[in-house]
């Protein structure tokens, strides 16, 4: 029997699955997070050249890592932002609590590039001279003529010395615990690397040292000033513009600790989703100031850009992000704006959205702490994004035609059959409780996949249902299960209808790859199966309280919700009592079988009522997000995968999310498994 846990892209120590054929879009798409060639290594997508010579002390020995644990909420993200910074030559400067492994994994990236590291502690007693070099007793002095002392390089300066074929990596540890004067001293070197120009060596009769910022890389650590870390001041926050901030946790993550000491033992720690997202991809050659404004949309992306800024300025000003962060800073006017540029002209993607937000994250959101100032962030960050226009549609043709008293053609040009009674008041009344913006009816149906319903069923959900609905955060969808031409709108039909669709407005692509999910999830499902005809309340997001837990877990957590929320003061309906009574009284059982037999277990749970009455199966979740974004240009799932009722060939339960602009993703997981990503949207149909 086949472990019920699979084993999604991990790092981990156990690699007894590493030769198994992909059987998931994104096994067979996504690259390994990790991934070494001959020339140089790619840090999740952000890959920097080896150096051509590597003999020199100051190499650190790759084999004091080989135990290096590559979890994602930490090691790996740290690797790739790090990875940034080095390609782009900027300084970075990372803010976080002891035993994140800050220093250990900066070493650990030189040992793997070849190159050299110049440490140095900034505790109180080390001085300028310790950085920049002093002058010594001459230790070869064999002859009268040979000079009495000799200067010697400090730790600093013998990182910016120019060698062929080396490059260089300053660690300035305990960054917060220096003098003043260092800071200022360091100031100047940092200048100058931006510059391109020389460092002048006061200490050695002003030498002047010609520096390279893509020879000599710098990063500073330091743990947070106050929280129990003694002697740690508040830099001054115009004194952090010269660097980029990342803020990491001033804890290690329970998750990382667990997955780290369950692979230090040489267990077999829970799989990590190393998900298409946490991956950037750096162009060969840059793109020019002038290219970038070729790119569509762009002239709206950068007024959007803007107003982003002011409001993050405005959000940091009030407190309402960082308040509890012991180390200020700002969103600087000047910097950021420069950043974004380089960041957008280095790593764009093809997607201007997704390559712009990656930036914001990258430069602004980093400087986070919580997961809660990261989401108020978040929002803001959506915003910022173009909208094509779509082509002139019959409907725009009528109400240009309205405006002008043509009553003939408005007749002529009318979609849909007109909507009167029952029907058309139930659609209102949703809107008026929902938002016109969380309603999917007949009209979105036709221009999302072009068909045209001759009937339209009656909505099944109560006034009071949509009012708690909307506290829900769910939106209502009409499904269909038949394409225009008349076949079944499986996956296959929904990618046709949408590929070409899309790729004219600019809306990215529907899967990752339409073919890795035909190879996966087999070519009679892939071409057959549809979503149920009718109306769907669908979560927008997956609950909350859902995430980490197993399918039988989620299974309680969706009851939960439907008592205490969806029908709160309301009488239960009939099918969800019978549907909740089965799983009640099946529940011992399936725990039981969950541990001794898992594919039985999610056979079982897959066929359950409630199942099948709360949780979309894959060509429902499909149409779903392709109608929100079709008509919204927004994605949802974009960082959660929802647990669905369907099964893989292999007796997996179905996971999907992460709906990036390359396209939707999943795969398949014993029901015993639980992720941090891994949550439930709430669809229901009754």
């Amino acid at each position: 029997m086949r472990s019920p846990e699979r084993q999604f892209n991990a790092l981990t120590p156990d690699q007894e699955r590493q030769n198994d054929a992909p059987k998931t879009p994104e096994v067979a798409t996504e690259k390994e997070p990790i991934a070494e060639s001959e020339a140089g290594i790619s840090y999740l997508g952000v890959t920097l050249e080896k150096a051509e010579s590597t003999d020199s002390q100051f190499v650190p020995k790759r084999e004091q890592y080989a135990d290096f644990i590559n979890d994602k909420e930490v090691a790996l993200p740290l690797q790739r932002d790090v990875a940034v910074a080095f390609l782009s030559g900027e300084p970075l400067l990372v803010d976080g609590g002891t035993s994140l492994g800050k220093t250990t994994t900066v070493r650990k990236m030189a040992s793997e590039l070849g190159w050299e590291v110049h440490y140095a502690n900034l505790n109180g007693a080390t001085d300028v001279e310790d950085l920049m070099g002093r002058y010594i007793p001459n230790p070869h002095k064999s002859k009268p003529e040979d000079p009495e002392y000799i200067f010697a390089d400090g730790k600093v300066t013998s990182g910016l010395r120019q060698e062929e074929g080396k490059v260089k990596v300053v660690i300035l540890d305990e960054f917060n615990a220096s003098a003043p004067n260092i800071l200022i001293r360091l100031h100047e070197v940092l200048d100058a690397l931006e510059r391109g120009s020389e460092v002048v060596l006061s200490e050695d009769a002003s030498e002047a040292v010609q520096v390279n910022k893509s020879k000599t890389k710098v990063i500073a650590l330091m743990n947070p000033p106050g929280k129990g870390y003694f002697g740690r001041e508040p830099l001054d926050p115009a004194q952090l513009r010269r660097w980029v901030y990342k803020k990491l946790p001033s804890e290690l993550p329970e998750g990382t600790f667990s997955y780290a000491t369950d692979a230090l033992f040489g267990a077999t720690p829970e799989s990590q989703n190393i998900t298409p997202d946490m991956f950037l991809v750096a162009r060969e050659q840059a793109l020019t100031p002038e290219q970038l404004q070729e790119i569509p949309g762009m002239a709206e992306v950068l007024e959007k850009y803007k107003e982003f800024h002011r409001a993050s300025k405005e959000l940091l000003k009030s407190r309402k992000v960082a308040e509890d962060q012991p180390q200020p800073f700002t969103y600087d006017d000047r910097m950021e704006p420069r950043r974004v540029r380089d960041f957008v002209l280095r790593f764009y993607n093809g997607d201007i959205n997704e390559t712009f937000q990656q930036a914001l994250r990258y430069y602004y959101s980093n400087k986070l702490e919580t997961d809660v100032d990261k989401k108020k962030l978040g929002e803001l960050i959506r915003l910022v994004e173009y909208k094509p226009k779509v082509g002139e549609s019959k409907r725009k043709g009528l109400e240009r035609e309205e405006k002008t008293g043509a009553p003939e053609a408005k007749r002529t040009a009318t979609p849909e059959a007109k909507l009167e009674g029952p029907v058309a008041e139930q659609i209102e009344a949703a809107i008026e409780k929902l938002g016109r913006q969380n309603v999917f009816g007949p009209q979105e149906v036709e221009k999302t996949f072009g068909v045209r319903l001759a009937e339209v069923p009656d909505v099944p959900f109560s006034i009071e249902e949509l009012e708690r609905a909307e506290k829900l955060g769910q939106m209502l969808v009409l499904r269909v299960d038949k394409t225009p031409d008349g076949k079944p709108m499986s996956m296959e039909a929904m990618n046709e209808i949408l590929v070409k669709k899309w790729k004219k407005e600019g809306k990215g692509e529907i899967f990752n790859s339409a073919d890795g999910w035909k190879n996966w999830i087999g070519e009679e499902f892939f071409t057959k199966e549809h979503p149920r005809l009718g109306w769907a309340l669908v979560s927008k997001d997956v609950l909350p309280e859902s995430l980490s837990k197993n399918y039988l877990e989620q299974t309680e957590v969706i009851i939960k919700t439907l008592k205490e929320k969806a029908f709160k003061d309301l009488e239960l309906p009939e099918e969800y009592t019978e549907a909740i009574a089965e799983f009640e009284s099946k529940k011992k059982k399936l725990a039981e079988l969950m541990d001794s037999d898992w594919e039985e277990a999610a056979k079982q749970l897959s066929a359950l009522k409630i199942t099948q009455l709360t949780r979309q199966n894959i060509p429902e979740a499909v149409y779903d997000v392709a109608m929100y974004h079709d008509k919204n240009n927004e994605r949802l799932l974009a960082d959660k995968y929802t647990w669905l009722s369907s099964l893989d060939p292999g007796g997996y339960l179905v996971y999907l999310g992460r709906f990036v602009a390359r396209g939707v993703g999943g795969d398949g997981w014993g029901p015993g498994a639980r992720d941090g990503d891994l949550g439930v949207s709430l669809a229901r149909r009754l």
